[in-house]
């Protein structure tokens, strides 16, 4: 069971930092009728979760599950979750295969990522019960004060949210906050495209939201696009 510290970011959404294999963030976002859960972390954290949002004042039913991809630290407790909240389950039509268990190893180009996403379906997607996705969302649609933008890269149809009222960015695995600093997952071969990685990277750091959270590590608060782009910078040296 990993140890669970609900941390405010904004008005309307808190990270729910969860300690266990390594850190993981997910994100309980107020809207006027509940909570939106973004990403749920790994098999067996839904207690964590529950007890969070149970933890909040009411309305605190979670009624979306808003998952920014399909990798195994992002969905394996949405099944937990909705066996005591029955919730809608949302990601992009591109995603929708995986999150319901078709295999992303199989679509990687390369022996490397193909190997890498093997070994983390096997290691990250264990106990992962099957979901089945309630409706897909569209980039420019809004979900719960959140605007979906699309940021491929990390996986095919990967999506980050834009908290309109708040002026914040869930970007998901679209960057990693590790150590002080910033960039790709530091596994090798797990970001399978990284020419559309370094896209959605820019097309974040466009929005001009200088708050950005990743699911990995803490938030970067001021900042971001400035940060992003050197980061960018760098790694094209």
């Amino acid at each position: 069971m990993p140890v669970a510290r609900l941390r405010p970011l904004s008005r309307h959404v808190a990270a729910l930092d969860l300690h266990g294999r390594f850190q993981v963030a997910t994100f309980l976002v107020r809207h006027r009728h509940g909570l939106a859960l973004v990403d749920a972390g790994f098999p067996g954290w839904e207690h964590a979760i529950l007890t969070a949002a149970r933890s909040l004042p009411p309305p605190n039913e979670i009624t979306h599950v808003v998952l920014t991809h399909s990798h195994g630290d992002h969905v394996g407790a949405v099944a937990g979750v909705l066996a005591h909240m029955p919730a809608e389950v949302l990601c992009s039509e591109r995603e929708r295969p995986f999150v319901e268990g078709a295999s992303l190893a199989r679509s990687a180009r390369g022996l490397g990522r193909r190997v890498a996403l093997t070994l983390h379906a096997r290691l990250a997607g264990r106990g992962v019960a099957p979901v089945r996705v309630t409706r897909t969302l569209a980039e420019g649609e809004l979900v719960c004060g959140m605007r979906v933008v699309a940021v491929p890269g990390h996986t095919p149809g990967q999506i980050a949210l834009v908290h309109e009222a708040d002026r914040l960015v869930l970007c998901g695995d679209a960057l990693f906050h590790v150590r002080g600093r910033i960039g790709y997952d530091p596994i090798p071969g797990m970001t399978m495209d990284r020419e559309a990685a370094d896209a959605s990277l820019e097309s974040i750091a466009r929005l001009g939201i200088e708050d950005v959270a990743p699911s990995h590590g803490p938030a970067i608060l001021g900042d971001a696009p400035r940060r992003i782009e050197a980061f960018l910078r760098r790694s094209r040296r």
